[in-house]
């Protein structure tokens, strides 16, 4: 596995975090937060000192309120570019996007209540995407050692972000909240994320760090995968 040169660094956002993928002069980031988190954003970019205009990419694992919020304004102050899977072009620029069928009951109880009590839920301010993706995407086409995988599932374009040192920033795909399962609660297609999550299994990894709770090792998602596989699949 190449050493890697470039660093990783987690920005705790509201309920959900974006991570800079830099080194010195350029970075990229992968998911932007809610609506109104550019601002953090950016603070953490000079606290590691990079200016606005070093951010080249915004790469949207998908197109959910609490990941694409904030894509617009960065994209607006920092002139960046703005990436994502095809098949969320239209919910990026609608602003809203509907919760996914959750994956076991507790989660179907929540996205059911959210359905009822709070109408305005999945809405987010609208982006318009610079790059579309279908499959993969050689992140060296922006200096960067890595590439973004299109891993169907918890949203049909959701996609994760896996790097030549063996990161991999996986969005919703993938959770690491204490004491749960790295399964995702949600999913728009379950047998795709089974799928996807075998298509995992084959990568590089060493890290995994997802959108939601602390990063975890390969090994834990291989301690859940063959129980998740006979559970979900």
């Amino acid at each position: 596995m190449a050493k890697a040169t470039y660093k990783v660094h987690r920005i705790s956002l509201v309920n959900v975090s974006a991570f800079l993928i830099y080194r010195p002069g350029e970075a990229i980031l992968v998911d932007s937060g809610n609506g109104g988190s550019e601002q953090k954003i950016l603070d953490t970019l000079w606290d590691l000192g990079l200016e606005l205009n070093m951010l080249k990419l915004v790469i949207l694992t998908h197109a959910h309120f609490d990941h694409a919020g904030s894509a617009g304004k960065l994209k607006e102050l920092t002139a960046c570019k703005v990436m994502s899977h095809n098949s969320e072009i239209s919910r990026l620029k609608a602003g809203y996007a509907p919760l996914p069928p959750g994956t076991r009951w507790k989660a179907r109880l929540l996205v059911g209540l959210g359905r009822t009590f709070r109408s305005s839920m999945g809405k987010f301010p609208p982006v318009e995407p610079d790059i579309a993706i279908q499959d993969t995407f050689d992140l060296n086409e922006f200096g960067f050692p890595g590439r973004v995988i299109h891993t169907p599932g918890h949203t049909h374009g959701s996609m994760v972000v896996l790097m030549d040192g063996g990161d991999l920033i996986g969005g919703d795909t993938l959770f690491g909240v204490a004491n749960k399962q790295h399964f995702p609660p949600f999913a728009e297609d379950l047998p795709a994320l089974v799928n996807s999550w075998k298509m995992i299994r084959g990568l590089p990894v060493k890290t995994i760090y997802p959108a939601h709770g602390k990063y975890f090792s390969f090994d834990s998602f291989m301690e859940e995968f063959e129980g998740a596989m006979v559970r979900y699949g």
